[in-house]
């Protein structure tokens, strides 16, 4: 646990913008590999996630308003924050601010006793409960799962909200589940971005360690990424 406030602690303390996406992207990571969300008897395996981080007291410093507000979320690290329909599209929030800023991670997909449930159907299944379940620790740190963890835009925002718009501050694991997808961010492009951006060859067998299956499309995005970034 003191090793992910520390994360979050360099993150309060970094203004460059790719140095803040990367720290986020470090963030999201550690919860998927390192963490469950443990309640009562309940364990929730995160699978894929979005952070939001908004120092509302200084927008220079990472002016991305997208995330929910409520002073409930401030100053409040490790407990869950329910996100009610009467507020837009409902949602689980895990909380991780340190200070006088939102930081949160939504979930987007996770599993509980082998079932998969998506960021509505989490929501469903622990809204009769959700004023209790909010005053609990429940991050628990779990033996690294060592886990492919591959990063991807977040789902469902406008982009004039936004300029992180196209920043991929969402990370996900076990890529072969069924999960929604941003245009223009689907699953092979993903995996093609993961592939190069980590300089890894794009074989059958690279591929299929990720997607569990060959995929010339995902070769076909590689070069795609590997020519614009020439560009650039």
């Amino acid at each position: 646990m003191d090793e992910l406030r520390q994360s979050v602690h360099d993150l309060e303390n970094e203004r460059d913008t790719h140095k803040q996406v990367a720290k986020l992207q470090e963030i999201g990571r550690k919860l998927l590999t390192e963490y469950v969300i443990k309640f009562k008897n309940i364990v929730i395996e995160p699978l894929r996630v979005e952070a939001y981080y908004y120092p509302y007291n200084d927008t220079s410093k990472f002016d991305d308003p997208c995330a929910h507000p409520s002073s409930t979320k401030v100053n409040n690290f490790g407990h869950l924050y329910f996100i009610e329909e009467k507020y837009g599209y409902p949602g689980v929030d895990l909380c991780l601010s340190l200070g006088d800023y939102y930081l949160s991670f939504l979930i987007k997909n996770s599993r509980i006793d082998g079932k998969l449930f998506k960021q509505m159907d989490l929501y469903e299944k622990f809204q009769g409960d959700w004023k209790e379940i909010q005053k609990d620790d429940v991050l628990h740190r779990i033996e690294n799962n060592n886990k492919i963890v591959l990063y991807t835009s977040r789902v469902g925002l406008k982009e004039a909200r936004t300029k992180f718009f196209h920043e991929k501050l969402a990370a996900v694991t076990e890529i072969d589940n069924q999960y929604d997808w941003e245009k223009g961010f689907g699953k092979l492009r993903t995996i093609a971005s993961y592939l190069v951006e980590n300089e890894i060859e794009e074989t059958d067998e690279n591929i299929r360690a990720i997607l569990h299956s060959r995929s010339n499309e995902v070769k076909k995005y590689c070069e795609e990424i590997r020519k614009n970034k020439e560009k650039n």
